[in-house]
């Protein structure tokens, strides 16, 4: 890895951060809707008293009704960080949630956001020849045909936790279609200048994928170095990246998997652990999979006589695009003198694991003292 990576993964935030773009829980979808245009952006932050909610683009595409909807409906929350953490725990926390920035804060207030845009230009001209872009992207991704309904795009994007679906027709690359241009296309036509589409057409996405898809897409060849895709997509404004070789689709790449450069090696945790339901999307069951790992460390440094730990996964969906897939998770922690679980339900995993977390280390931590002071209590009556 060049050394200007690992200096930069060093780096406090600081001197990344910019503005909070931020909304109201009370606010309706269609001002967000209105925000990502207006500011550029991917996710809107609902600061509240002790925590901050968040809502993206991909939230927005599961709801029918932006105009009717809640932002505290379909809103998560996320962890915030300090001002002083490392760029390399906002790369983590960016993977975890499938997010392009996080909130700020200083003290107990939030002060700001860092996006992985500001971060993505100080890696500018500086990854080298050495690293490709096929090492990076994933490979062959899902794809759409350019006369499937804008509908269809939307259920995948659901479905799979994904923004970016190239498009293709005949079996060439035609063009991409993101969940941004999906979800303000589903804003009210005085909102986005449209007054020859119906209504109905419009909340239904019956129109075709052809119709919004962005026809002249980012294309490179598997030997381009991940310096020179960086430099085309930053210079562009575009969020990924298309790997084509022979007219054919290798591969695609976005912010994300730049920022994975920049997130720290997880290491092992040192007691065995256990999982079961994972997701059936893979990149999602292996973001399950690290993040419970993590939370196993972190527990595991509080509480060094842990033995083992298991996580069971129980995931409740409706039709894709119409209903929020609801989780629910238990986590079970097995030490010398007693067995512990702990269950929470939500919609995003890595929210369901930091909360559990929290509350996993009160509940030991509690138990721990009560029978402290029972055997205190024993040893007096002696």
């Amino acid at each position: 890895m060049p050394k200007y990576v690992e200096e930069l993964k060093g780096r406090h935030l600081d001197t990344l951060v910019s503005s909070l773009v931020e909304s109201s829980a009370d606010s309706n979808l269609t001002k967000i809707v209105g925000l990502l245009r207006e500011r550029g952006v991917y996710e809107v932050f609902v600061p509240e008293a002790t925590r901050c909610g968040m809502i993206c683009a991909r939230d927005i595409l599961k709801t029918n009704n932006i105009e009717t909807t809640k932002i505290s409906a379909v809103m998560s929350y996320i962890p915030t960080l300090e001002r002083d953490a490392l760029v390399s725990e906002a790369a983590r926390l960016m993977a975890d949630y499938r997010v392009r920035a996080v909130p700020i804060s200083e003290g107990r207030k939030i002060i700001g956001q860092v996006n992985c845009g500001s971060i993505l230009l100080e890696l500018k001209g500086k990854l080298g020849a050495d690293i490709r872009l096929a090492s990076l992207a994933t490979k062959d991704p899902i794809t759409l045909d350019d006369t499937a309904p804008v509908g269809k795009a939307r259920e995948l994007m659901v479905r799979k936790r994904i923004d970016h679906l190239p498009v293709t027709t005949r079996g060439r690359i035609a063009g991409v279609i993101t969940s941004f241009q999906i979800v303000t296309s589903m804003a009210p036509p005085e909102r986005v200048g449209s007054k020859s589409m119906k209504p109905e057409t419009r909340h239904n996405l019956e129109y075709l994928v052809s119709d919004a898809m962005e026809r002249d897409p980012l294309t490179c060849s598997p030997e381009t170095s991940a310096e020179q895709a960086l430099g085309m997509m930053l210079k562009s404004a575009r969020t990924c990246i298309l790997v084509t070789q022979w007219e054919e689709l290798q591969g695609i790449a976005t912010q994300r998997d730049f920022m994975t450069l920049l997130t720290e090696a997880e290491p092992e945790p040192e007691v065995p652990v256990f999982m079961v339901g994972l997701p059936e999307d893979p990149f999602e069951a292996e973001a399950t999979k690290a993040k419970f790992k993590r939370t196993i460390s972190q527990l595991h440094r509080s509480f060094p006589d842990m033995l083992e730990a298991r996580s069971v996964i129980k995931s409740k969906f409706t039709k894709p695009g119409r209903e929020r897939g609801r989780y629910e998770v238990t986590i079970h922690i097995k030490t010398p003198r007693n067995a512990y679980s702990y269950s929470e339900g939500g919609y995003e995993l890595p929210v369901i694991y930091d909360l559990i977390t929290d509350r996993l280390k009160r509940l030991i931590t509690q138990k721990q003292k009560s029978r402290r002071m029972r055997e205190r209590e024993r040893q007096e009556a002696v």
